[in-house]
């Protein structure tokens, strides 16, 4: 009974199963297939991502327009790493744009203490994703914000 293999280290029971490979992730230890780009639980690349790709993903959310120039040269349509961390940057931008008007047009309207006070928050807010976001990507991390995430990495 000790020297039996078990189901799992069986080749024949598909323990053996090269498909089946398992990585564990050097960031947060958990295990992916070791086919994955990416950690799925902390979102650790495991391919090296160059100095320059991380740099410049960092870069595109400084504001709206480096993330645009980014998804429109050329040169970076297969960074798919770059081209995340830009068409979130983008979507991130473009709704704090659309707030930022709706905001100034309704406090025109009524309750312009309220939208001040709103405004300096989501300023607040807005500062410190920036600052989280491109620490992350310049550490080489895809972090995946709830909405923006999901819609970012299905654009190309």
């Amino acid at each position: 009974m000790a020297g039996e293999l078990s189901n799992s280290q069986d080749p024949a029971a598909g323990g053996g199963n090269p498909a089946e490979a398992k990585v564990a992730c050097p960031h947060c230890g958990t295990g992916m297939p070791a086919s994955a780009a990416f950690c799925p639980a902390c979102g650790w690349s495991m391919r090296p991502i160059a100095a320059s790709d991380r740099a410049l993903a960092a870069l595109a959310y400084f504001s709206f327009v480096p993330a645009a120039v980014l998804l429109l040269l050329p040169g970076f349509r297969e960074h798919r790493f770059l081209r995340f961390h830009a068409w979130q940057s983008v979507l991130i931008w473009g709704v704090f744009f659309v707030l930022t008007v709706a905001a100034l047009f309704l406090s025109n309207v009524a309750a312009a203490m309220a939208f001040l006070l709103f405004g300096i928050l989501a300023s607040l807010a807005m500062l410190f994703l920036w600052i989280v976001l491109s620490i992350k990507a310049w550490q080489g991390e895809r972090f995946e914000l709830p909405l923006f995430g999901a819609l970012a990495g299905r654009l190309r």
